[in-house]
């Protein structure tokens, strides 16, 4: 009865029915059963009205269409779905070939991972894989100089911050993703593990046995079949709603052959017991490749000993729930949980709220900008400065509810972080009050405050998407800053407290 149930609670994190479709139709060696997974997809599909799961599926199943339903109608469309993900894929590489090369004249070493590694070991049956990003591993020792040579060569954190927050933040996360230009997106990693799923073990081993390959002209090297499967669990299981394509990698990867053994010791390394089953049961069961049910039963039975970690990892490995429920908290929580924990040994500054106090304010003139320094008159130069900051801006919004953040840095170290969160009134101006403490070292030279984009994104990203997360332009209006009694080289007097209108 146990048994039965921890089926039935795996077999709930399994792909959607359509998708489960295009996967067979896609992976299946039994052309038969091929041939009825895709008369199913198509009997059922609404071909203009596709899912983004859907679409990328559609190209890596368009090799066996032609045989799987040689008098469908639908055979031109899926082939020009094909040939639009092959080129998307193709542009998405020779744009991160840019910064490979990059790399490569650096003498950095490179593992590609997921979707790439397919790409980069040949296989025939990965024309159809789609690749919106390339994913990189970098040795751990060389990813502040990966990023800083990336950077210096116009690529952009896309993640939020200034570039100087997200350099601070190496040492503390396994991958970094940096955008430049319409195609080009490099993940850069740092690990081939992401949290929850680090492995413990010793890391270099999956170097060791990593083979040689190419991928946009450039040397890299590519995870070893039990390896790649290993790595695809622990990634495809975080964002399993976006798409299934991991879970085709997975079949592909087995197909060239798994030390199940060596597979098992690494599982166990990063507690991926419940992601394993799940894709592993799936990938036997509907995919039709060899698992043994003594290792399927061992992962069930070792992941049901951690019920809240198993719930946590179902959740997000589940297909994305449309409306809310059970499961769509329980992945809200796990996801924001996890997050927590990954930047939990992160180096941040406390984040300052608006005051809901402003007082009145000149006119402001003069440009908006992005950036601009903070002029403290009452500190000498080389000498150290602590205080409180009290200052008034007027920022331009967008048409969008979203985040506006700001940042207090010197000229190479993050001091101060400010965020405000707003509701969508339409294009406006307003004024937003902070007051933060502000502590300055003899070594900064100047205090700079920034806006800063939440997410970055390529050059063709719509409207709507950079003015929901870009940086938002200001103008400071007002800025008072009061020295403390013990924060500077000399005692305060009448003259430490400084008003400037800007």
């Amino acid at each position: 009865m146990r048994r039965g149930f921890l089926n039935y609670v795996f077999r709930n994190a399994w792909p959607t029915q359509s998708v489960d479709h295009l996967l067979r139709a896609a992976m299946l060696a039994d052309m038969s059963e091929a041939a009825a997974a895709w008369r199913a997809f198509e009997a059922a599909a609404d071909f203009d009205h596709l899912t983004a799961g859907e679409f990328r599926l559609l190209g890596l199943a368009a090799r066996r269409i032609s045989a799987l339903a040689p008098d469908s109608p639908m055979l031109p469309r899926i082939g020009g779905i094909e040939r639009a993900n092959w080129s998307r894929s193709q542009l998405a590489i020779g744009a991160a070939g840019e910064g490979m090369r990059l790399l490569q004249a650096a003498s950095l070493e490179m593992l590609v991972i997921k979707g790439a590694s397919r790409a980069a070991s040949g296989d025939p049956t990965a024309r159809g894989r789609m690749l919106n990003d390339v994913d990189i591993v970098v040795r751990s020792r060389d990813m502040t100089r990966a990023f800083d040579l990336l950077v210096d060569d116009g690529w952009e954190p896309a993640g939020s911050g200034t570039v100087l927050v997200q350099r601070s933040r190496l040492n503390q996360t396994t991958a970094g993703n940096l955008v430049r230009g319409r195609f080009g997106n490099l993940d850069l990693h740092n690990r081939p593990f992401r949290p929850p799923y680090a492995s413990t073990a010793d890391e270099s081993a999956i170097w060791n046995r990593a083979s040689t390959a190419r991928l946009g002209y450039v040397p890299v090297r590519v995870p070893s079949p039990t390896d790649a499967v290993v790595i695809a669990i622990a990634h495809g299981a975080l964002e399993a709603h976006k798409s299934s394509d991991w879970l085709a990698d997975i079949a592909a990867a087995i197909d060239k052959g798994v030390d199940w053994e060596l597979f098992l010791a690494l599982v166990e390394d990063c507690n991926l017991h419940a992601p394993a089953a799940v894709a592993l049961g799936y990938v036997h069961d509907r995919l039709g490749r060899p698992v043994s049910r003594s290792l399927l039963e061992r992962l069930a039975r070792v992941a049901s000993h951690r019920p809240l970690a198993l719930m946590a990892a179902l959740s997000e490995t589940r297909p994305k729930a449309g409306t809310v429920g059970f499961f769509w908290i329980a992945r809200a929580v796990a996801k924001q949980s996890r997050l927590i924990r990954s930047r939990s040994g992160e180096p941040r500054s406390p984040l300052v709220l608006p005051s809901p106090a402003l007082h009145r304010a000149a006119s402001p003139s003069g440009p908006l900008s992005v950036q601009q320094t903070l002029p403290l008159t009452d500190r000498e130069q080389g000498q150290p400065w602590k205080g409180t900051i009290d200052l008034t801006l007027l920022v331009k919004l967008p048409p969008a509810t979203r985040r506006v953040d700001f940042e207090v840095n010197s000229q190479s170290r993050h001091l101060a972080r400010l965020r405000a969160v707003v509701v969508n009134r339409g294009a406006r101006e307003r004024l937003l009050r902070f007051k933060f403490p502000l502590e300055l070292e003899p070594s900064d030279e100047i205090a700079v405050l920034a806006a800063a984009a939440s997410r970055r994104f390529n050059s063709d990203a719509p409207a709507s998407m950079l003015e929901r997360y870009g940086a938002a332009p200001f103008r400071v209006v007002r800025l008072r800053s009061t020295r403390s009694r013990r924060g500077g080289k000399k005692r305060p007097s009448a003259h430490d407290k400084v008003r400037s209108s800007l």
